[in-house]
């Protein structure tokens, strides 16, 4: 069969690859996002091979320069790839060769794609995944200053959906806030973890040159190279840790939109978000859809897939390395993207939203101080599950006549249990029963201070 130009690895064949098998094998529409890391790790895999003898300093130079012009021009848009190019790695070689002539072919020394490849993904990913701490960190700063803006006011919380307790709005943004911590710790995390050069390993057995593996470790900022070859260059546990870090980024921001797609509608009203984030309808020119918001969500959906579609391909993928694994880029790539995407809208969208106060507090129903009555009657005496049923007997006596229970008699309260009920009503309000509750990581205000000055020392503790 005839194909397309031979390839650099092609001297075993006699053809070149089948029209069907470039489709399905070539990769350079994607990984080219990987460009950057490849050019830093053939610039130091070249450090290596001058300590190794392979490449005089000159040689070096030469090669070095001609890597980084072709990222230059890459950044410029210059057209650089052709139809043979398989992926980025590959093409890099192809333009270094024809920029510098045979000295170019001198670059893959000592080196297999596998163990290249392996170095540049690990790069790519360490780079991206410092890249979203700084996004996810610019969050957690808006969601702190929002929570102080806006302390004092009140709001309903919610369980199922129903309403449930009054609390502050500044301790349910603050809730926001330390999800985002802990997405941030992982990363943090991830980076300490995956710190091991595959670099040297060749492709599956190890270099057979004396290639000083720690220099080259030094020079890409790992802390040393990766103690057994095999398991560099076969494992994605690297790659499946930051899909994971990844999803649950974009889970975390999903369950919030969740909520302010709620907000925004004329049932909540709590919530109007900027026009800049926000869209109408091409047949209802009355709409204004949170669209922002549901994107987030649906988002986050696609990033679960990516997690799951990688998984699925490295459980059954035999040692060292096969090609199926040239399928683990893409799904992270999306991810990278994407990630970067919500979380700047997310903030964006915050930070010139509208939160609707007056809506917030007018909707406040008296059923949410159920427990609070339940409490004083413990501190009264009674028992708690006979404080629970005369304060549910209350809620559902009230339900049936169409009322509140705040709004049934004096008289109907004693005889359901209540002694003194006057004095209880009078004590009973939102403000009472927000402020009851300064434990600590409490909506109480006190307790809210507290969290203000924990996110406070988390945020300068953050060195990335």
């Amino acid at each position: 069969m005839q194909g397309i130009e031979k390839k650099m690895w092609d001297g075993r064949f006699e053809s070149g690859m089948a029209p069907s098998m470039i489709d399905l094998s070539f990769s350079l529409a994607f990984d080219q996002e990987l460009i950057e890391e490849d050019i830093q790790g053939s610039i130091a895999h070249g450090k290596g091979l001058v300590e190794s003898g392979v490449l005089s300093e000159e040689e070096f130079q030469k090669i070095a320069n001609g890597l980084r012009s072709i990222l230059i021009d890459y950044k410029k848009g210059m057209p650089l790839w052709n139809a043979g190019d398989e992926d980025i790695h590959m093409a890099v070689e192809r333009v270094l060769t024809e920029r510098i002539g045979q000295l170019g072919k001198k670059i893959h020394t000592g080196r297999s794609r596998n163990d290249q490849v392996s170095t540049d993904f690990k790069l790519y990913m360490r780079h991206r995944a410092q890249e979203i701490l700084v996004l996810e960190k610019d969050l957690a700063k808006t969601l702190l200053e929002l929570s102080k803006n806006y302390v004092g006011k009140i709001m309903p919380g919610y369980t199922h959906l129903q309403q449930a307790q009054p609390i502050y709005f500044s301790h349910y943004l603050m809730s926001f806030f330390f999800a985002v911590s802990r997405d941030i710790l992982r990363l943090k995390n991830f980076l300490s973890l995956h710190t091991e050069l595959p670099l040297g390993s060749g492709a599956i057995a190890g270099s057979a040159f004396p290639y000083r593996r720690n220099l080259v470790a030094k020079e890409l900022g790992f802390n040393a190279p990766s103690p057994n070859s095999i398991d560099a260059v076969s494992h994605r546990d690297m790659a499946l840790e930051f899909l994971s870090d990844l999803s649950i980024v974009a889970n975390t921001l999903s369950r919030y939109a969740e909520d302010f797609v709620n907000w925004s509608s004329s049932e909540f009203s709590f919530l109007t978000l900027h026009d800049a984030f926000s869209s109408g309808s091409s047949m209802m020119p009355q709409k204004k859809n949170p669209d922002s918001m549901e994107l987030i969500r649906g988002k986050a959906g696609r990033m679960i897939g990516n997690y799951t579609a990688l998984f699925t391909l490295v459980k059954g993928a035999p040692l060292s390395y096969s090609r199926d694994l040239q399928e683990d880029k893409e799904p992270v790539i999306d991810s990278v993207q994407t990630v970067k995407v919500i979380l700047q809208v997310m903030k964006e969208a915050l930070e010139t939203a509208t939160f609707n106060f007056d809506k917030m507090e007018s909707r406040m129903l008296p059923a949410l101080l159920a427990t609070d009555l339940a409490d004083l009657l413990v501190e009264n005496g009674t028992p708690f599950r006979d404080a629970h049923h005369i304060v549910g007997s209350l809620v559902g006596s009230a339900a049936k006549q169409g009322k509140e229970f705040t709004e049934l008699s004096d008289e109907e309260w004693e005889n359901a249990g209540v002694q003194a009920p006057k004095a209880i009503k009078e004590k009973l309000t939102f403000l009472y029963s927000i402020e009851r509750r300064n434990i600590e990581g409490g909506t109480g205000s006190n307790s809210l201070q507290e969290q203000f000055t924990k996110a406070e020392n988390f945020l300068e503790s953050l060195n990335f």
